[in-house]
């Protein structure tokens, strides 16, 4: 029997939604603050909000090419990591937060810490800040 596996699909139609943070709580990206730029994304320069949905198709489609249903998992279900960015686009902190099975969790977190640096990092007013943001990764076989 073939396993298979999908993400979750949340957010414009996307698989993975990513939500922005800071100390406050979830944060809207506007036009004076932009997410870290990965490659593929750098022609998009000043509008935020495609920026943020190739930011999350990035994600997405690494995580489609990398993620592997993990040994001894038998069911269903979803995976919270956050990920964190510092000012320099560097992947810093990949955790999971909540999630159903260690396995899933191990597998979330491991294809998440395979991110490339980002070519660009996040800024807030045109100044380079770190960036954390929270991925839901659902295992369905």
């Amino acid at each position: 029997m073939k396993m298979r596996f999908s993400l979750c699909l949340i957010a414009l139609g996307l698989t993975v939604q990513l939500i922005g943070q800071n100390n406050s709580g979830d944060v809207l990206i506007s036009p004076k603050e932009t997410v870290p730029v990965f490659q593929n994304c750098e022609h998009i320069e000043e509008d935020a909000n495609a920026q943020k949905i190739c930011f999350k198709r990035f994600i997405t489609g690494h995580v489609l090419s990398e993620l592997k249903w993990p040994e001894g998992l038998e069911e269903n279900g979803q995976v919270y990591v956050t990920l964190v960015f510092d000012a320099t686009g560097k992947l810093v902190q990949a955790e999971s937060v909540r999630s159903y099975d260690d396995r899933a969790a191990a597998e979330a977190v491991r294809v998440l810490k395979s991110l490339p640096d980002a070519m660009e990092p996040a800024k807030v007013q045109g100044v380079p800040s770190a960036y954390s943001c929270a991925v839901p990764v659902s295992f369905q076989r």
